[in-house]
């Protein structure tokens, strides 16, 4: 699902393509000779007792396609299967950066765009800066789905565990 082109510095287009129907939206603008780039990343399925690693897009129902006003026209990618719309600022299309475009492919690794590292492991200890629980330490037991981090602090003399969002809460490690 990627064609790749020299990282660019021009415009690229947000193409908004009908649901789950990107790759038919890729392959019909590829044929077009659109350069097109849709970014993926790794989705855990659940479906019925069983749990599965898939590649995904990254934004759902839309592609990126780079944007040269000297090779192709914008308009044409209108009447292309599987698009639906080009998002657009008035009557001109909206450009994205190609550092943005250049930015998300260099942070992937085997076609997919990891989660960056989680800063928090088991057995670390922190201190929560903010909330109902600020200023007491605790210990990380668990790290969970969603960015959520169990831990184990020591309130009114016995262990109890809190479980936290890491995103919504200052915590440092201590």
């Amino acid at each position: 699902m990627h064609s790749y082109s020299s990282p660019s510095v021009g415009g690229w287009l947000a193409v908004n393509t009908h649901p789950h129907r990107e790759k038919e939206a890729i392959e019909n603008l590829k044929r077009q000779d659109y350069d097109v780039y849709c970014p993926m990343m790794v989705k855990r399925i659940r479906h019925a007792r069983r749990v599965s690693d898939e590649q995904r897009p990254m934004f759902p129902s839309y592609v990126f396609v780079e944007h040269a006003t000297a090779k192709h026209r914008w308009r044409p990618i209108l009447s292309t299967y599987g698009v639906r719309s080009v998002v657009r600022q008035g009557n001109d299309p909206g450009l994205l950066s190609g550092q943005l475009i250049a930015g998300l492919k260099s942070r992937e690794v085997g076609g997919v765009i990891g989660k960056p590292a989680n800063p928090y492991s088991v057995g670390q200890k922190v201190l929560l800066e903010e909330g109902p629980f600020a200023g007491l330490i605790g210990q990380i037991v668990e790290l969970r789905e969603k960015d959520r981090i169990m831990l184990l602090l020591d309130l009114l003399k016995q262990q109890v565990k809190v479980q936290i969002d890491s995103r919504s809460q200052n915590m440092t490690v201590v």
